[in-house]
């Protein structure tokens, strides 16, 4: 009997330990910038400022001010949300008080969350949304409505995409789009684990093609995220 106590408290012990590495390793992201394998390219200071009064930057300004990185390695998406809330006039919005209870918020530390799951969170927290999978669009449909949502102050997009697919460490990741570039047909990735990637030029095939791959049992998408200020109120 003692013998088998003893086999159980070190099975808790293991266990506890795992659980409590696992807790860290999520909750504490350490700073490693990765590369970026070509095209991707890192945005310049110019360029940011160039991209604010470009057609296809009308919230961009608003994105930089209101940005803060993500805080833990699962909380992309509530991250981005509340970078988005924040540039649309929250100005105390965080990615903690998104959720309405402790229980969900849990629930997305040690799980992530889905497009889907961030949309509904983006409609408790007042903002009308719209998601639309990668399996949806052509790549034609998908540069067309991404530029005009770019283009329409107070339209926020947010993409769900597979870094493998850009050649990037890890798997599904959420961030916001800040600006397209039609001269390279590109567009511009504000990402949320700042410490790992930089903001980053996306062409506008690899970025659709790393939205057309599967989580679970649906594809990634897009977010479209209509806020206060939207000056397209048809949704």
């Amino acid at each position: 009997m003692r013998r088998w106590s003893h086999t159980v408290a070190i099975v808790i012990g293991v266990a506890l330990t795992a659980v409590l590495a696992v807790t860290t390793w999520v909750a504490f992201p350490y700073n490693a910038e990765e590369p970026l394998v070509p095209p991707l390219k890192r945005v310049t200071e110019e360029e940011l400022s160039t991209r604010v009064v470009s057609p296809y930057g009308a919230d961009l300004a608003p994105l930089i001010a209101a940005f803060q990185p993500q805080p833990h390695r699962s909380f992309c998406g509530p991250a981005t949300l509340a970078t988005v809330l924040r540039a649309d006039g929250h100005a105390t919005a965080t990615e903690w008080e998104l959720f309405d209870s402790t229980t969900g918020g849990l629930r997305t530390f040690f799980g992530g969350i889905s497009l889907t799951e961030l949309a509904r969170l983006a409609r408790a927290n007042g903002l009308r949304s719209e998601v639309i999978h990668g399996d949806e669009f052509t790549v034609d449909s998908f540069r067309e409505r991404l530029k005009q949502n770019l283009a329409q102050t107070g339209d926020y997009v947010i993409i769900n995409y597979d870094r493998r697919v850009l050649h990037q460490a890890g798997a599904g990741h959420i961030s916001a789009i800040g600006s397209y570039d039609p001269d390279h047909d590109a567009f511009l990735i504000l990402d949320q684990a700042a410490y790992r990637y930089p903001w980053t030029w996306v062409p506008t095939q690899q970025l659709y093609d790393a939205t057309r791959t599967l989580a679970d049992s649906k594809y990634r998408g897009v977010l479209f995220v209509h806020g206060d200020h939207s000056a397209q109120r048809s949704h």
